[in-house]
């Protein structure tokens, strides 16, 4: 099974890829809408999630990517509606390793259940362009009808880093600006001065529930925790086979279950 499905609240689901490395593996969610679905995030792409999904759907499916990172834009091209800033898009619309940040030690570490795909190779892993149908940028609001997202742009980890905002629920998709993980700020298109800014402006930002690109959600007393540490320098990936190596020590299995039990059961109760 490549995939599986956690429900986390009224009308949000999480999808992960049971092939990829838990402390590697993206957060996809999907929400439900009136007239149309949303998906953020799409994967690495090694399995359709396209067909996953419309097991369970027949509604329209905007797929948005917060970036344009393998790990989270790699089903991208299953879409029609594909949604982005448009500073991620030369990197979407073509296909080259160097350019979606993975060459060297990204092709090196174990990132994929042989089990599940014996033929996977590094070398040889790419991504399906997906150029973007249409663009999304700071004020822009998408409406679900049940609910709606606030559009804001959160540049530094990539420069067309997007976050998506429900005012009402006080919750925000973050990608990979934020999320509960040692943060990243030296890819080759990364700002550490821009991404301090954004960090910045998260901290001071009216939300309850942050949903991030990886790892469980977490709320605004973590939040301040992750941001504040990043700042001191505790908290940044500075060397990938290093975190690798790390992150593996930390787990029996990698390809394991994240336990989302306990910030499922603080969502219900409007606790996290």
């Amino acid at each position: 099974m490549s995939y599986k499905t956690f429900q986390i609240s009224d009308g949000i689901s999480l999808i992960q890829e049971t092939h990829v490395a838990n402390f590697m593996r993206c957060n996809i969610w999907y929400i439900k809408g009136q007239e149309f679905d949303l998906l953020i995030d799409t994967g690495m792409g090694l399995s359709s999630l396209k067909k996953y999904i419309l097991e369970e759907t027949s509604k329209p499916i905007k797929a948005i990517v917060t970036h344009s990172h393998f790990d989270h834009c790699g089903s991208l091209h299953e879409f029609n509606c594909r949604l982005g800033h448009k500073n991620e898009e030369d990197i979407l619309e073509k296909t080259l390793n160097d350019k979606i940040v993975f060459s060297g030690a990204w092709k090196e570490i174990e990132i994929i259940d042989k089990k599940q795909f014996p033929e996977y190779s590094g070398e040889k892993y790419t991504v399906t362009p997906a150029p973007l149908t249409g663009y999304l940028d700071e004020g822009d609001v998408i409406d679900l009808g049940s609910r709606a997202f606030n559009i804001l742009h959160l540049p530094g980890h990539s420069p067309g880093s997007i976050g998506l905002l429900d005012l009402k629920s006080k919750e925000l998709f973050s990608g990979d600006a934020l999320y509960d993980g040692e943060l990243l700020d030296n890819l080759y298109h990364s700002d550490p001065k821009l991404y301090e800014k954004t960090l910045s402006r998260i901290i001071k930002l009216d939300v309850n529930i942050f949903h991030g690109g990886h790892f469980p959600s977490f709320g605004k007393n973590r939040a301040k925790e992750i941001i504040n540490n990043y700042f001191s320098g505790q908290n940044k990936i500075k060397d990938v086979k290093l975190w690798f190596n790390k992150s593996k020590g930390m787990s029996k299995d990698i390809f394991s279950d994240q336990n989302w039990d306990q910030s499922i059961k603080l969502i219900s109760q409007n606790e996290i």
